[in-house]
């Protein structure tokens, strides 16, 4: 989940963390003459809002003036806004943690340029990997921060800051937490001015406020009919614009079938993955989000692929023929298989297949033939 600004930062003020001080309004009406010149921003689900025109500074007498020019150009949607006191700043620093899965390890980034430019000062940004089971002291970071150009007064406080923000990385279950800008006061001080949070939606479970934070509503406001549904249900849909609606096992299977089927000209028409894991009753919430995309024009076939090395391949395949017995599918249904290991202790591969075929369904164990089947019926 992609928290909005406010509530970004009202999870960073929970830990300790400085933010400008700052309020959540609906209606420019309801913001007055405010005491000090502010920073006002849309609160949307959506980056370089700056350039958007959707964050202006404003005089004490423009504040309400500035907010209804915000809100004409966020559109028709009519977004909160969040009205801050504005900063004296001497500079501005780029500060992310998030998760690098191919070196397995948390990724601190850092640069001295940061700001609305930041892209364009790419050469300045460093990076340093840390194991997230070893415990990290500010002190661990000064030489880093030391080589990415900080100085002076800086430097401690940079590593205070970097060193807390990690904590709230781990204990809030974040998959990114980005301060840009991280900026330097004119009294020396560390802020952070935006912050953009992602919420691992795995860990809800531990979180149940999630569900109550305005966050939440707007990203199911900004989602498609089915995939709104999906979320209630607790899976996850993504709609897409193609032709092969997709029923797999597992995020990391549904991406790779996705990725196939594209550079086959094939495109997929959604895909779709329960983050809890697959269970008989949630491959039924999903299957029937799939076969009611599979119900559009555009859509005109539908591929069930699954891969097996320890689930009874016996039992996968009555449950999936006793949920086609119930649940027709729309289009053309084309099966893939592949199962090893103790998966066919009770059932061959070729005698899973022959069920699938006894009752009117096609089914491939390669996927070179899935491909050229779909793109007969596609």
């Amino acid at each position: 989940m992609f928290l909005i600004e406010a509530e970004g930062k009202d999870l960073l003020r929970r830990h300790g963390i400085a933010v400008p001080a700052g309020q959540l309004v609906t209606d420019p009406s309801d913001i007055g003459v405010p005491d000090s010149p502010v920073a006002i921003k849309a609160q949307v689900l959506a980056g370089k809002r700056g350039k958007a025109g959707l964050v202006r500074l404003a005089l004490p007498e423009e504040a309400e003036a500035v907010a209804r020019a915000i809100l004409g150009a966020a559109g028709p949607t009519a977004p909160p806004l969040l009205l801050e006191e504005q900063i004296g700043i001497s500079a501005e620093y780029y500060l992310s943690w998030a998760i690098d899965d191919v070196a397995q390890k948390l990724a601190l980034s850092f640069s001295v340029k940061g700001g609305v430019e930041v892209e364009e000062n790419a050469g300045a940004l460093r990076v340093l990997h840390v194991d997230p089971l070893k415990d990290l002291r500010p002190h661990h970071l000064l030489e880093f921060l030391a080589g990415c150009g900080v100085s002076g007064r800086q430097l401690g406080a940079a590593a205070r800051f970097a060193a807390r923000l990690m904590t709230v990385f781990g204990q809030e279950d974040a998959l990114l937490v980005e301060i840009n800008p991280l900026a330097v006061t004119t009294t020396g001080e560390l802020i952070a001015l935006d912050a953009k949070i992602v919420l691992d939606d795995n860990a809800a479970h531990r979180h149940l406020d999630w569900e109550s934070l305005r966050s939440r509503a707007i990203e199911m406001e900004a989602m498609a009919p089915l995939e709104r549904r999906a979320a209630q249900l607790g899976t996850t849909f993504v709609e897409l614009d193609g032709s092969i609606a997709l029923l797999t096992g597992g995020a990391g299977l549904g991406m790779a079938i996705v990725d196939m089927l594209s550079d086959e000209g094939l495109h997929p028409a959604n895909f779709v993955d329960a983050p809890g894991g697959t269970t008989a009753e949630t491959f039924g919430k999903q299957a029937a989000l799939v076969f009611e995309r599979a119900t559009a024009d555009e859509v005109k076939a539908i591929l069930l692929y699954l891969t097996l090395t320890a689930t009874s391949l016996k039992q996968s395949v009555g449950g999936l023929i006793a949920f086609l017995e119930r649940n027709p599918p729309p289009k053309p249904l084309v099966v893939g298989l592949v199962a090893t290991g103790s998966s066919t202790r009770e059932m061959s591969v070729e005698e899973a297949s022959q069920r699938f075929r006894a009752l009117g369904y096609e089914c491939y164990t390669e996927l070179v033939e899935i491909v050229d089947r779909l793109k007969c019926i596609a």
